[in-house]
C-alpha cells in the first residue's frame, strides 16, 4: 500500500518538488559565482574590507593606557613617535597603530603621502583635516623631520613624545644601501662594486649640505631630530643645548640594540597590555654584504660624529630608565615577553621571513630597487579572529597607513602633487 502511495504523493505535490528543486539549485549558483567574485577580488579591496571582516582580539579588553598613561582618553595623553631612518621604526610604528585602531583613535596623518613633506622641517600645514567629530587627533607616528613646536600645534599637550635610536655605524650603513638609488649624495655610487668605501673615502665630493633631500647622507638620526646635521665642527655649548632640549621632549628615547627591553619600557609609559607588545621585525632586508670592516667602522663614525654624540647620550639615559625600572624585574618581563614573542610566531608565521616573489600581494613591502626587503607569509588554519590579529602584526608600513587611513576618512589617500 505505502509503495503504491509514494508515486501518487509525489505526483500530486510535483510543483511544490521542482520550486524546492530550483530553490536549490539557485542557491548552488549563487555560492559558486560568490566564491569566483571573491578570487577576483584584489589586494587593496581585500585588506580595506578587513575591519569589516575581522575585529582586533582584544577590542573590548583595555582602554588605550589600562595603566598609568590612560592615552588618547578624555583628559589623558597623547602620543607622538617620531619615526626615524632605518632604526626599527616600523615595527614601532606597527604596534602603534595595532594599540591605535582598538581604541578607535585618531590618527594624524600627513595631508598628502605616506610623510610629511619629508625632508622639509615638520608644519602643521603638512597635516590632514582632523576627520568629522573627532575632537583632537591622538596619535602621530609617521616619518617627519622633527618640529616640537609645529608638533605640539597638532598635538598638544599633554602628550608623550617617544622616538628610536639605533647604532650609528649600523644606522648609516642601512641608510646608504636603503636609499642608494634615491638620495642625491649616494645616486653616483648605485652601481659601483663597493659604493660605501668608494663614498666614505671622499665624501665631500659627493654630499652637498645645501640640498636637504642629502639630510640623509650624514648623521641621519640628528637630521630627523631636528638638528643642523651638516655642521662639521666639534661640540659646543649650543650642542650640548640641543641634547639637553631633546631630552626635556621626549618621554622615551628607545635604543635598538635593546628592541624589547625599549618595548618594556613603552609598556609602563603607555600603559599597555604586554600582549600589545608582541611584534615580527618589519622593513628588514635580505643581507648579502659582510660585516662591516673595522676601517669602515670609524670612517663611518668620523663622518656621522653628531649620530654618535646622540646615541652615546640617549643611551646612558635609557640605562638609569631601565634601572629605575628594575633590573630584576626587567629580566622577569623579558622571559615571559619573550614566550609570548614565540608563542605569537608560532601560531602566526608560516615559516622565515620571504622574499617578495613569494609573498602575498597584500603582505609584500615596498622594494627600494637597491636592496631586497622581506617579509611574511601566515599559517594556513588560523580562525577569523586569529588571522585579524596575525594579518595586522605582519602588515608592512604603507599598507596599514593606507589601510587606517581610508578607515578615518572614508577615503583613498591623497597623492603627492605633480606639479
Amino acid at each position: 500500500m505505502n509503495c503504491f502511495w509514494l508515486p501518487f504523493a509525489i505526483w500530486r505535490h510535483r510543483a511544490w518538488l521542482v520550486a524546492l528543486l530550483l530553490l536549490l539549485l539557485l542557491l548552488l549558483l549563487l555560492g559558486h559565482l560568490t566564491r569566483h567574485e571573491s578570487l577576483k577580488t584584489n589586494p587593496r579591496e581585500k585588506l580595506f574590507s578587513l575591519h569589516r571582516k575581522t575585529a582586533l582580539t582584544h577590542s573590548v579588553a583595555k582602554p588605550w593606557g589600562s595603566g598609568k598613561a590612560r592615552v588618547g582618553k578624555q583628559g589623558g595623553p597623547n602620543v607622538v613617535f617620531l619615526k626615524t631612518h632605518k632604526t626599527g621604526s616600523s615595527t614601532v610604528q606597527n604596534i602603534l597603530f595595532r594599540a591605535g585602531e582598538r581604541r578607535n583613535l585618531t590618527v594624524a596623518f600627513p595631508r598628502y603621502s605616506y610623510q610629511f613633506a619629508y625632508p622639509e622641517r615638520f608644519s602643521r600645514d603638512f597635516v590632514e583635516d582632523l576627520p568629522p567629530r573627532a575632537a583632537r587627533f591622538n596619535l602621530l607616528c609617521s616619518h617627519m623631520r622633527l618640529d616640537a613646536g609645529e608638533v605640539q600645534a597638532v598635538v598638544p599637550p599633554p602628550s608623550l613624545f617617544l622616538t628610536i635610536l639605533r647604532d650609528p655605524v649600523q644606522t648609516f650603513e642601512s641608510v646608504f644601501h636603503y636609499y642608494r638609488n634615491i638620495v642625491p649624495a649616494f645616486q653616483p655610487l648605485a652601481n659601483h662594486s663597493r659604493p660605501l668605501l668608494t663614498f666614505l673615502e671622499a665624501p665631500n665630493q659627493y654630499y652637498d649640505a645645501r640640498d636637504a633631500s642629502n639630510g640623509l647622507a650624514r648623521n641621519p638620526m640628528t637630521f630627523d631630530l631636528g638638528l643642523n646635521a651638516s655642521q662639521a665642527a666639534g661640540p659646543g655649548g649650543r650642542w650640548a643645548s640641543e641634547l639637553q632640549r631633546l631630552n626635556w621632549t621626549f618621554q622615551l628615547v628607545m635604543i635598538a640594540e635593546h628592541f624589547d627591553e625599549s618595548l618594556l619600557l613603552a609598556r609602563e609609559l603607555l600603559g599597555l597590555g604586554m600582549e600589545e607588545l608582541v611584534y615580527v621585525r618589519l622593513n628588514v632586508r635580505h643581507k648579502e654584504e659582510e660585516p662591516v670592516a673595522k676601517e669602515l667602522v670609524e670612517k663611518i663614525q668620523a663622518w656621522n660624529w653628531f649620530d654618535v654624540q646622540l646615541y652615546q647620550f640617549f643611551q646612558s639615559i635609557f640605562w638609569r630608565k631601565v634601572e629605575h625600572y628594575g633590573y630584576a624585574r626587567m629580566k622577569q618581563d623579558l622571559a615571559t615577553f619573550r614566550a609570548l614573542l614565540q608563542e605569537a610566531a608560532g601560531k602566526c608565521l608560516a615559516g622565515e621571513p620571504v622574499g617578495p616573489e613569494i609573498m602575498a600581494d597584500e603582505l609584500r613591502p615596498w622594494q627600494p630597487g637597491s636592496v631586497t626587503i622581506l617579509g611574511y607569509n601566515l599559517r594556513q588554519n588560523l580562525t577569523s579572529g586569529q588571522y585579524g590579529d596575525c594579518f595586522r602584526m605582519v602588515l608592512p608600513e604603507l599598507q596599514y597607513h593606507a589601510y587606517l587611513y581610508y578607515r578615518q576618512y572614508g577615503r583613498d589617500m591623497r597623492p603627492l602633487p605633480t606639479a
